[in-house]
């Protein structure tokens, strides 16, 4: 309730224009930002003051319009408060964007909207094809084994302890390669399906 009414007295008297979330490439390392803009683009955003934040785009992965942009922006920032990189008050002259947006930043893809991070290279597709083949080896020695047990329980026994191995003992690395989106609550989900598609209900 205290929130809602806070956040009553802050807002615009215009809610509405860009929703934006960038990736960037600071000397601190990547962040993430997500933020409310009036401006005609995220690079005229950052580029204002003069402090050549926006040379720190590495890349753009939103920008939208919306009647409700400043709502929507707050929304997804009380969410994902407990993830922002240096904390909601953030005002730290070592830290990147000093007074400029430094507590919409978040050292991790919150949003999973960086599709380069969920991609596979060669070798890892690779990987997890080797580790795939070798599961599917175990299961047919499974399925010998039990098919044997009525006439060999000693030699079906091996069968079906190799395959138990070979199922069970995926190499920790493929574990590791498969790389997952944030998990979202459906309606934040939704939310961030919304905006993707640049769409206001």
């Amino acid at each position: 309730m205290f929130k809602r009414i806070k956040r009553w007295f802050r807002r615009p008297s215009d809610p509405a224009g860009h929703i934006y979330y960038v990736k960037l490439l600071t000397s601190q390392g990547v962040f993430y930002k997500m933020g409310f803009t009036s401006k005609d683009s995220v690079r005229e955003r950052f580029a204002y003051g003069d402090h050549g934040d926006e040379g720190l785009i590495e890349r753009e992965l939103l920008f939208t319009y919306r009647k409700d942009a400043w709502d929507v922006e707050q929304t997804l920032l009380d969410h994902f408060d407990k993830y922002r990189a240096f904390g909601k008050f953030s005002s730290d002259p070592e830290k990147p964007l000093f007074r400029r947006g430094q507590s919409e930043l978040f050292s991790f893809d919150v949003l999973g909207l960086d599709e380069e991070l969920y991609e596979l290279t060669e070798e890892e597709m690779a990987s997890v094809n080797k580790d795939l083949e070798s599961v599917q080896g175990g299961c047919l020695f499974l399925l010998i084994g039990i098919i044997l047990i009525p006439f060999t329980l000693g030699f079906s026994l091996f069968f079906i302890i190799g395959g138990l191995s070979e199922f069970f003992g995926i190499q920790k690395s493929t574990v590791d390669v498969i790389k997952g989106r944030p998990k979202h609550p459906p309606k934040i989900q939704s939310l961030i399906a919304e905006l993707k598609r640049g769409t206001t209900p």
